[in-house]
């Protein structure tokens, strides 16, 4: 009778014993939460008629000419809140000058941009920038420029994207003798900077 006891005393706690591994088991074996990341891609087109694109260059080290230039088509592609790729499409018939330095009716400057000794209108109507990558941690977008059929990798920097606003800022700087863009033949061209500089604000939809 002892002996009998005994037993199923003793097989009532290897049940408990049982029971509890079991459940800390179960516990241990419980999945972790997992943080789902936003790997959607959009397509995002720019407004042309409310996105700009202010340039400037400097003459002589002294003083400067700005004017803009319009959009004629784009649109950006993103990956959460990183911008993957995309292009913009310069009108390079849309030139303006801004500033009053030398400023004519006949906008000779803006003819003397637009002739074969800058940027060539007639025969580029139209310069490109097509997104490569982006660096979320430097503010950095990676890109290749094309400006008279000649293409070079450039950056846009202090990149500024806000996705509430469907906007997005940044500067691109770029050295126009890598492009042909020079007054050949003219010491004048000596007097004109090399450093072209973009302002580019986009509004998206």
């Amino acid at each position: 009778m002892k002996n009998s006891t005994l037993i199923s005393f003793t097989f009532i706690i290897i049940l408990f014993i049982s029971s509890c591994g079991n459940s800390e088991t179960k516990k241990q074996e419980a999945p972790f939460e997992v943080q789902v990341v936003d790997s959607v891609i959009k397509s995002l087109n720019i407004n042309t008629s409310t996105s700009t694109v202010e340039w400037k260059g400097v003459m002589v080290g002294i003083y400067s000419h700005n004017g803009f230039v319009s959009i004629k088509e784009g649109n950006l592609v993103l990956q959460g809140n990183t911008i993957t790729g995309g292009f913009i499409t310069i009108d390079m018939e849309t030139v303006t000058q801004s500033d009053s330095l030398y400023k004519t009716e006949e906008n000779k400057l803006v003819a003397h941009l637009e002739s074969p000794d800058f940027f060539d209108v007639a025969n580029f109507p139209t310069s490109t920038f097509e997104i490569t990558s982006s660096d979320l941690n430097t503010n950095k977008v990676y890109g290749n420029l094309n400006v008279r059929g000649i293409t070079h990798e450039e950056v846009v920097e202090n990149v500024v994207f806000d996705g509430e606003k469907n906007s997005a800022s940044g500067t691109l700087k770029f050295d126009r003798q890598k492009y042909g863009v020079a007054y050949k033949g003219s010491k004048k061209d000596m007097l004109v900077g090399d450093e072209v500089v973009m302002k580019i604000s986009l509004k998206t939809y």
